[in-house]
């Protein structure tokens, strides 16, 4: 007959959130010592205490949120982008994008590759959020990205709708709309560079973090942005032919090699590979759309002008110089930071040692003063004898011998006192 008296099953440790005053002391209590040490705790438990001990209450908080919502942001915005730009919708992403042709347009199947590679960084980043473990990674994903990038994220879908509607106010709407995004991923930029530099110590770090980051902003704030406002502004082909193309040549001249060398002093400054790589990947992609002929016109397109292929030429020369020069000038600073010191010979040596003891013994003697008529005797003596101390060891250290540290002293003052300088071993 089996026993009446069951025993009790262990109970796991319930898990209670920090940030909640009633729990506090039964928290820092489990922390301690667990309620009943025949029961192991739980893999959620203890990587829960372990981030709850590392981060404070607001930065777990953010790291949670992120969990859910970028996750979220990248796999709606990766649906929406293929929906509007399958053939279920009319007109779709790239036949809005053929009909307005600019001076700012990258040719579609540059943009579609940078795309591909750019959402699979960002799934990339979506797991790597969920499997990070060092304080570092986890601050850099708080305080540098956030869910900041998941608001980019959910805008993007916005402007989407907005360029597939392909009318003059979705227009503004767009350029509004990739405005507010290329700020927030300057933001997140800024943050990423100063605060959580990327280093060799952690790659994936720079590889799912940082490049995702930077990837997302070269291509909304050099190109995306301006050929949304030029087809809000009717400079597109599409709009008015010929004659709306040419009223954006100037601007665009300016909005390529500015950005060109805004581009090249940050890369100069941080020496930063993924900004170089996308933006002479787009500008590339730039200078070989189809609608604009590098020599002449096309009967279905327009001639390049010399001007913008001039500046596109600049923006690439521009940031590939910069990249080299970044590099070397953090390898040369590098250097000059570690230089080691080294030893001085025994000649420097006995010279530093003879130039001191002479300092010494001139102040001794401006200290003195001319009042004592005795003073005037010994004022000569010591330089000889200094000299001679020197001479001694420099004699002594050439010949291999060994050297007792000496010490020159002067005695002043006293009438009759004819004392010299000592050499105190």
């Amino acid at each position: 007959m089996p026993s009446s008296n069951h025993s009790q099953q262990p109970q796991p440790d319930y898990i209670y959130r920090p940030e909640d005053p009633e729990y506090a002391d039964q928290l820092r209590a489990d922390s301690e010592v667990p309620s009943n040490p025949n029961h192991v705790a739980s893999g959620l438990s203890n990587r829960y205490h372990q981030l709850s001990t590392t981060m404070d209450a607001n930065e777990v908080k953010t790291l949670t949120r992120m969990q859910i919502l970028t996750p979220l942001s990248v796999l709606l915005q990766m649906g929406v982008m293929i929906l509007c730009g399958s053939k279920l919708i009319h007109p779709n992403l790239q036949q809005v994008s053929r009909r307005h042709p600019t001076y700012l347009s990258v040719q579609d199947s540059f943009v579609l590759f940078y795309w591909a590679v750019l959402y699979v960084l960002l799934i990339g980043f979506s797991v790597f959020l969920l499997l990070s473990r060092t304080p570092e990674t986890k601050k850099a994903l708080a305080h540098g990205v956030g869910t900041r990038l998941s608001l980019a994220n959910y805008m993007m879908v916005l402007w989407a709708i907005f360029w597939i509607l392909d009318r003059p106010p979705t227009f503004i709407l767009g350029t509004v709309t990739l405005g507010v995004i290329a700020l927030i991923l300057l933001f997140n930029a800024l943050v990423l560079a100063v605060r959580y530099p990327p280093s060799a110590k952690h790659p994936l770090d720079w590889l799912f973090i940082h490049v995702p980051i930077k990837m997302f902003l070269v291509i909304t704030l050099q190109y995306d942005l301006w050929q949304q406002l030029f087809m809000a502004l009717g400079w597109d082909f599409g709009s008015g032919g010929h004659d709306a193309l040419i009223k954006g040549l100037w601007p665009a001249f300016g909005i390529v090699t500015g950005l060109g060398a805004l581009s090249a002093l940050w890369i100069f400054a941080t020496a930063d590979l993924t900004w170089t790589a996308a933006g002479i990947y787009l500008n590339l992609g730039l200078l070989w759309h189809k609608h604009f002929s590098l020599i002449g016109g096309r009967e279905d397109g327009e001639p390049r002008p010399a001007p913008l292929t001039a500046a596109i030429i600049l923006s690439i020369a521009l940031q590939s110089v910069a990249l080299l020069a970044g590099v070397a000038w953090k390898r040369i600073k590098a250097r000059q930071e570690g230089r080691i010191a080294l030893p001085l010979t025994p000649e420097e040596e006995a010279a530093a040692y003879r130039a001191e003891a002479e300092r010494n013994a001139r102040a001794s003697a401006a200290a003195a003063g001319p009042s004592s008529s005795d003073a005037a005797a010994p004022a000569g003596a010591p330089k000889t004898a200094v000299r001679d101390v020197a001479d001694e060891e420099v004699a002594a250290e050439s010949s291999g011998a060994t050297v007792t540290p000496t010490k020159v002293t002067r005695k002043l003052g006293g009438g009759g006192s004819t004392d010299s300088p000592t050499k105190k071993k």
